[in-house]
């Protein structure tokens, strides 16, 4: 399995013709997860994508197919884990145009994708620089109590 050359459009389209590139079917309930990653605006667990998927394809996606799924999309960095400090795994698409921190309630537990560009940035090239690292990504959660929480 080779790394996938990130699409120079990031769509549900792109993303399958990589996926069907890998040798995997792309059927209507698959479609219907790749519709609910694209959909989302907030990481998802596999039952939430299992559960959304169901919605969309009028039919439930086995919890294998689900998981195989993503762990193909994201072996190929189409998809990234989320640490949002829960037991559970959240996964989100990994569209190499965008950057994806979180704001995380700890009251709630709503997480808010952070809409500025990456604060960390520069701190990570030069890291990558000091340490020698290549392809040096992160990930940056701040967690805190919303503004409906506190009110």
């Amino acid at each position: 399995m080779h790394m996938a050359n990130q699409p120079s459009q990031f769509t549900i389209e792109s993303v399958s013709g990589i996926l069907r590139d890998e040798g995997l079917r792309i059927t209507r309930k698959r479609t219907a997860i790749l519709e609910t990653l694209f959909e989302s605006d907030a990481p998802m667990t596999l039952q939430e994508i299992q559960q959304g998927a169901a919605k969309r394809a009028g039919t439930t996606p086995d919890f294998a197919t689900v998981f195989r799924m993503l762990n193909l999309m994201e072996q190929l960095h189409l998809v990234h884990k989320v640490s949002l400090q829960r037991s559970s795994s959240y996964y989100e698409l990994s569209d190499p145009r965008k950057h994806y921190d979180h704001l995380v309630c700890k009251k709630c537990e709503q997480v808010i994708l952070i809409d500025i560009p990456c604060p960390i940035g520069d701190t990570e090239k030069r890291l990558a620089r000091q340490y020698g690292f290549r392809d040096l990504s992160h990930s940056l959660e701040f967690f805190g109590v919303c503004p409906a929480c506190t009110a």
